[in-house]
């Protein structure tokens, strides 16, 4: 009995930690400016022929595991994409099948595309927008429980300076990715 108590407590530890919130900061609303969307590893970046750079964050059981707005703007769409599978979300061409959330935020610069994606162990996605509200970037935008992954496709890649590469922690919307010029 004593260690089905421990191992009780233990596991509620545990949960307190992983779902633990971070502290939010205030930030000036610059539509120029594009921060994490997660707590994470940047496990890829890669510039595509479509003019766009995409960015995939690996988010270990360790990490905090809400996702924040990157940029500010309006959420023009928003989908659940649940007929995909869950595979280790650190491997790329498998979890790309994924079942996932689709964020689209558009502003100035284009149209932003966030996907929450689920991991192996996970089996629920949080989604905090509504289609057709303002948001500014650092706002919450949901949780995904467990490992998983965050996907950003940035647009007008030519006119994006990136601040940050491969293998980099980032610490959500206290890392900056990047801005236009």
């Amino acid at each position: 009995m004593k260690y089905l108590i421990l191992a009780l407590f233990l596991f509620l530890l545990f949960l307190l930690y992983f779902l633990r919130y971070p502290t939010p900061i205030i930030r000036k609303n610059n539509e120029d400016y594009v921060y994490s969307p997660a707590f994470g590893k940047i496990m890829n970046i890669t510039y595509r022929d479509d003019n766009t750079l995409y960015i995939s964050i690996f988010l270990s059981p360790t990490d905090i595991h809400y996702q924040f707005y990157p940029v500010s703007g309006l959420i023009k769409d928003l989908k659940y994409d649940c007929s995909g599978k869950f595979e280790l979300a650190y491997e790329l061409n498998k979890s790309n099948k994924n079942e996932k959330s689709i964020y689209t935020i558009s502003n100035k610069n284009g149209n932003f595309i966030v996907y929450q994606i689920a991991g192996y162990l996970v089996r629920r996605i949080s989604t905090y927008g509504k289609i057709g509200e303002k948001v500014d970037s650092g706002e919450c935008m949901g949780i995904i429980y467990i490992g998983s992954r965050v996907d950003i496709i940035i647009p007008n890649s030519n006119k994006f300076k990136l601040l940050v590469k491969e293998n980099e922690l980032v610490k959500g919307f206290n890392s900056l990715l990047g801005h236009y010029m």
